[in-house]
This record gives structure tokens, C-alpha cells and sequence, in this order.
């Protein structure tokens, strides 16, 4: 992972905190203990980063997707 998509993911861990904390209805849409990695609609290099380093974890896992400025949890299904 390049140290760019890794300054990226940390920018938008900090967007998703603050907007879980704008909208709580979604962290129920957090299974406790369950793994969260975050994409992005239309960026699909840091995309295929984000799934690629999800897809050895085992457990609950859930994509938080960033679409403009709103964010959406979904649980994630590896392909």
C-alpha cells in the first residue's frame, strides 16, 4: 500500500467518524466486533487496496462507501 492511499484512508476514517457521529442511525448498522474498511464510489485503485487488505480477515466485516458526501454501511461479501 502506497503511503499516498494510506494518507487517504486516514482522511476518510476521520470524515466517517465525524458523520457516524452526525448520524447514529448507522452505528447500528455496525455489528459489535466486526472489521470496517472503507471504499470509495468511483476510485477504484484505492478501492482494490482497501478489499485487498479486508480479504484475509476473518469475522464480521462491513463496508462504510463514501457516494459524494454521503456514506453508507453494508456488510461485505467477498467475491
Amino acid at each position: 500500500m502506497t503511503k499516498k492511499i494510506i494518507e487517504k484512508n486516514i482522511k476518510l476514517s476521520l470524515e466517517f467518524d465525524t458523520y457516524l457521529n452526525e448520524h447514529p442511525d448507522l452505528y447500528a448498522r455496525i455489528p459489535n466486533g466486526a472489521s470496517v474498511f472503507i471504499t470509495v464510489k468511483g476510485d477504484a485503485k484505492f478501492n482494490r487496496n482497501t478489499v485487498g487488505t479486508v480479504s484475509g480477515i476473518r469475522g464480521k466485516i462491513v463496508e462504510a462507501r463514501k457516494e459524494g458526501s454521503r456514506w453508507t454501511v453494508n456488510k461485505f461479501v467477498a467475491a
